[in-house]
């Protein structure tokens, strides 16, 4: 690394200006390519100013994306759309997470959906079938509440043959909001049998519209399948009850944490059932709840007499005996 660093500052003192750029960029790609982002921009910010083009630009704008940063990332977006306004290669990356926005500071998302419309107008001045651009139009429309002019932007696309989950899901979203609900009712059936229902959101935006129409017992259909796919999975729940009984253990509210230890057991596996039972019996201890307590604990210990797998159920063993011993006294 040393030798790299001295050759890198022997280019600097003595290439000329025009070969010291031509090195910086080659070692911005270099870094970049490696996935060393922060390095690469280090190389980047050695350029001056005024020798910066679009693809030294592009380089930051891709560096930004890979480490997350939005702020810089869009403002070299808007810097690279300032020189090119036709720019698709960045328009196509951009305009999506700009419709998608940021986490706010204050809480919720922040969308840029003005933003989008902006440059989606400008590029249509060049080509106005373009269907990537025209979705990201067309979703922009939508998220401000513009179903006005989201719907023929979205038609437009359906028109030239684009039938894809999305444009259907969003014209279907866009007739409800406008208070068609049959018009709606055909899109999201027709989005959600393409995306094999899989979608929980279209299937429970559908749901609704089947009540909004009198489809009472096609709504509660789709509703029992949204409400499914939007229930984690069990170990998932599993692990999140457990979370939430570590919780308030250290908080010391061993009564929430009981109700959190209970909800594990009922989604327990059996290799879980064992350590739930010692940690239900030393909550019911730290409650008073002594009958409960000793059931517990000597229901652990039957379980796990023999059974010393690990230096964890040997300590939990030993515990349980001296919590049982001090319930004696």
């Amino acid at each position: 690394m040393r030798i790299t660093t001295l050759l890198f500052l022997y280019l600097i003192i003595f290439l000329p200006l025009s070969a010291q750029t031509d090195s910086l960029r080659t070692e911005a790609y270099y870094w970049a390519g490696r996935g060393y982002f922060n390095k690469s921009l280090e190389m980047l910010r050695q350029l001056p100013d005024d020798s910066l083009d679009i693809s030294d630009m592009r380089l930051r704008y891709d560096n930004f994306a890979n480490l997350g940063n939005l702020d810089s990332l869009f403002f070299w977006g808007n810097q690279i759309l300032k020189r090119d306004p036709y720019n698709i290669s960045l328009i196509l990356d951009y305009t999506p997470r700009l419709n998608k926005g940021k986490v706010s500071d204050l809480g919720g998302r922040v969308t840029y959906s003005e933003k989008v419309i902006d440059i989606c107008q400008k590029y249509r001045e060049r080509d106005s079938t373009h269907i990537l651009v025209n979705r990201q139009l067309a979703e922009a429309y939508y998220n401000i509440g513009n179903y006005d002019l989201a719907l023929p932007t979205l038609k437009q696309l359906e028109a030239v043959g684009d039938t894809c989950f999305g444009t259907l899901y969003t014209l279907g979203l866009t007739y409800q909001r406008m208070g068609d609900n049959s018009m709606a009712y055909d899109y999201l059936s027709r989005a959600t049998a393409i995306n094999d229902d899989a979608n929980p959101y279209c299937l429970f935006t559908l749901g609704i519209v089947c009540n909004r129409i009198g489809f009472g017992a096609e709504a509660l259909s789709y509703l029992d399948m949204a409400k499914e796919k939007m229930m984690p999975d069990r170990q998932t729940l599993f692990r999140l009850h457990k979370e939430l009984a570590e919780a308030f253990r250290m908080k010391g509210e061993h009564d929430f944490r009981l109700e959190e230890l209970q909800e594990c057991m009922s989604l327990a596996g059996e290799k879980d059932v064992n350590e739930l039972t010692y940690e239900m019996g030393q909550c019911y201890f730290a409650l008073k709840k002594r009958d409960k307590a000793k059931e517990c604990l000597r229901k652990f210990l039957d379980a796990t007499q023999n059974k010393e797998y690990n230096d964890n159920i040997k300590y939990k063993r030993q515990s349980a005996e001296q919590t049982l011993r001090m319930m004696m006294w």
